[in-house]
């Protein structure tokens, strides 16, 4: 069990946010550090890495439109090298195939361990953001889950969750609970189990 007066040797912290770009157009910032807790001296490293890569992507279609790299703190002069090797990104969709087509351009020495590791969560933070969007949109009208109308764009979406976990298994629960009429946001969370879910809809 850890406690609080346990010193990690290491710690990395992962943060992404997304706002809106625009009428049709959002920006994915994500934020990784590395730290050593437990480093007093410079060269010890009490911070390792801080590093941003900021992606701005289109809603209609989830094609890449813009990047920026930031490189605040890290380990060698030269990293920061890398950065224009990400605007290859620009053009790809961020979706099913994101991470391969990703690698295929900047995987291994073609580009950045870090930097990788953030575009990689991209699409699935992208996901959540489409329905956090609509929900905050619904809370802000006062309209109650139930009432809410499917949103097209955040509905459009919902293929792309398909395979990535045992919920959302080819054919699974989360298939069957749409089947039924279920939509993500009109339910209070957890979504009912799969036998409870039918009989409040049937």
């Amino acid at each position: 069990m850890i406690t609080q007066a346990k010193i990690p040797h290491h710690r990395r912290s992962e943060v992404f946010e997304v706002y809106e770009a625009g009428p049709d157009a959002v920006q994915v910032v994500g934020h990784l550090i590395d730290e050593r807790p437990w480093a007093t001296g410079e060269r010890d490293l009490p911070v390792v890495h801080d590093i941003e890569l900021i992606i701005t992507v289109g809603l209609a279609d989830l094609t890449v439109r813009a990047v920026e790299v930031g490189f605040h703190v890290y380990p060698h002069a030269e990293c920061t090298a890398i950065a224009a090797a990400y605007q290859q990104l620009v053009g790809l969709t961020i979706g099913r195939g994101w991470v391969n087509s990703m690698r295929e351009r900047l995987g291994g020495p073609a580009g950045c361990t870090h930097l990788r590791e953030l575009a990689r969560a991209m699409a699935p933070v992208l996901l959540q953001a489409a329905f956090s969007a609509r929900m905050r949109a619904a809370a802000e009208t006062g309209t109650d889950a139930g009432e809410r109308e499917p949103d097209p764009q955040a509905l459009a979406m919902l293929p792309l969750l398909t395979g990535t976990c045992h919920i959302w298994a080819e054919g699974g629960i989360a298939a069957s609970k749409l089947d039924l009429g279920w939509r993500p946001g009109t339910t209070a969370y957890p979504v009912p189990a799969l036998a409870e879910l039918s009989e409040q809809l049937t």
